[in-house]
């Protein structure tokens, strides 16, 4: 049998030495280096992946961009392919999913700050519009959150009739509707307050409220309801 070539030994050893010092102390005793470099590891078999963690994070600054970068920037930078970056991706909104769950088993949004806050970490780093429903009970208990489409608010990209859909399917008694603007900023378009006014119309026919609509950015956020916008 041949011997294991020196070099992926010494690789093979710095990841067994990351997995155990995870395993012992978590990830308070990994720098951001050294936590990319265990997950890229499950990505990229038998390659050093040091000098890859490296160039990530001086492309995108932090760890928390690198993880909310998209997969097309993702695979930009030297050594990434689309596996690992899809994977990258994968941790991240699964990460979200599990919070989501978590937090849609009683959380009650009662206020446009509750709202907002939970809203604006869904925006925080895309480089592309989403359009997200979230459906309320009487008590504005949150039923569930659905994203229902990407790209801009139109009743092109979202036709009434979806929005109409998901409402009734939750058994919502109201809804907010929210998106997010790549630009920066928060002042809705025209578009965005004819669809606005539209899709209140049709809500309404079926005995659902739209409560609101917030336009989202980085780290901050527009509620039309706040700004007396639904009445327009």
């Amino acid at each position: 049998m041949e011997a294991e070539p020196k070099s992926e030994s010494i690789h093979v050893g710095h990841r067994k030495r990351l997995l155990e010092n995870y395993l012992n102390v978590g990830l308070d005793g990994l720098t951001d280096v050294a936590v990319l470099e265990l997950l890229l590891g499950y990505g990229i078999a038998r390659r050093d992946v040091n000098p890859l963690a490296h160039r990530l994070l001086e492309e995108f600054g932090s760890l928390h961009r690198v993880f909310s970068a998209p997969i097309d920037q993702l695979v930009k930078v030297p050594g990434m392919g689309p596996r690992t970056a899809a994977l990258i991706r994968l941790t991240s909104e699964l990460w979200g999913r599990c919070e989501t769950d978590r937090l849609e088993k009683e959380l009650y949004l009662r206020s446009t700050k509750d709202i907002g806050r939970y809203l604006a970490a869904r925006a925080d780093g895309l480089r592309e519009e989403r359009v997200w429903l979230l459906a309320l009970d009487a008590r504005c208990r949150l039923i569930a959150c659905r994203e229902l489409c990407r790209g801009a608010v139109n009743s092109v990209n979202l036709p009434f009739r979806k929005v109409v859909e998901t409402a009734l399917l939750t058994n919502a008694s109201s809804v907010v509707l929210a998106h997010n603007h790549t630009t920066g900023s928060l002042l809705p378009s025209v578009e965005d307050l004819e669809y606005t006014q539209g899709i209140r119309a049709a809500l309404n026919l079926v005995g659902v409220e739209l409560a609101d609509h917030f336009i989202l950015g980085e780290r901050n956020y527009l509620s039309m309801k706040a700004s007396n916008m639904l009445a327009l």
